[in-house]
């Protein structure tokens, strides 16, 4: 019997829409996800995953499938899918490495990439580890000036708050190693103004039928910020580090239950404007340099940049 391999990646960037853009694409009937929607293979696959951050042992060394044997067999061998693929945003940030395995896989693969505001994706990554229980770091500028330090540590890539908000040199290796007809850019302003638009686009792009109504309303998931109540956010962050337990709320619960009970145990604070001032400057360079990349109309973030 002939492997089943993928199609297509969802390859980030982080905190850009891309859990809130599987959930809508795996309501398509057509459409398979792996499980888990990260495996991380294509990024991790020559180091294995070994990471030393706060949670990392039983978060991302835990789930990454890092054998090429154990990755495929996450696709299904007898179906009827038009687009199978993963959703590992490791793979953009990792490019150079992923790059060639991808296309040792299947040089036809399609690649979506969605991106964000760089300081406003830094800040919600920040706000998202905050939300589990895992960042002991309150102050998000804190945070960023331990990142260096972090990265040196072992600490795995949603810690690096400003290195994966830098897209341009991700983006070229994909544009190198792909026609461009492969790789899809979208934006997090396209999802959150019209998700169902833009997960359309994204169908028709993978080449599977849209189905009207499958992916109507945005749905609210790996939502960031900061904790409301200090003891529920302790039982997360509890629940979090216990396999066992963790295991038995998941087979107890559903994925978009588990997340309104979060959402509803998070505040979302505004980006500090601080933030914006201090860091917006260091993504000049590289958002003229993506610009320059994409095809297209753009947010605003990256026109008013690119022409300053």
């Amino acid at each position: 019997m002939t492997q089943t391999r993928p199609n297509f990646l969802v390859v980030g960037a982080a905190r850009s829409g891309t859990t809130g853009l599987v959930e809508g694409l795996r309501s398509h009937p057509r459409v398979f996800v792996t499980d888990p929607k990260e495996p991380h293979f294509f990024a991790l696959h020559e180091t294995g995953a070994h990471f030393t951050a706060p949670g990392d042992q039983h978060t991302i060394n835990r789930v990454a499938v890092t054998e090429r044997q154990a990755y495929l067999d996450l696709y299904p061998q007898v179906h009827d899918y038009l687009a199978l693929g993963d959703a590992s945003v490791s793979t953009l940030y990792y490019a150079e490495t992923a790059v060639p395995a991808v296309l040792e896989m299947n040089p036809d693969m399609k690649l979506v990439v969605m991106l964000r505001e760089p300081v406003a994706r830094a800040f919600s990554s920040h706000q998202y580890m905050r939300a589990r229980g895992l960042e002991p770091v309150e102050d998000f500028l804190d945070a960023v000036a331990l990142e260096e330090e972090r990265k040196r540590a072992g600490w795995h890539h949603i810690w690096h708050y400003t290195a994966m908000s830098h897209y341009s040199d991700s983006l070229r290796i994909l544009y190198s190693a792909f026609p461009r007809e492969q790789v899809g850019v979208w934006f997090y302003d396209d999802l959150s103004s019209d998700y169902e638009a833009t997960v359309s686009q994204i169908l028709r792009f993978l080449e599977v039928p849209h189905i009207e109504g499958e992916a109507s309303g945005i749905p609210r998931v790996n939502v960031s910020g900061q904790p409301k109540y200090a003891a529920l956010h302790k039982a997360i962050s509890v629940a979090t580090a216990n396999e066992r337990l963790r295991s038995f709320v998941k087979s107890r619960t559903s994925y978009r239950l588990r997340e309104r009970v979060r959402r509803a145990a998070l505040r979302s604070d505004p980006l500090p404007a601080e933030a914006q001032h201090k860091l917006g400057p260091q993504f000049q360079t590289d958002l003229v340099k993506l610009r320059e990349l994409i095809d297209g109309p753009a947010p605003r973030w990256l026109e008013s940049a690119a022409t300053r």
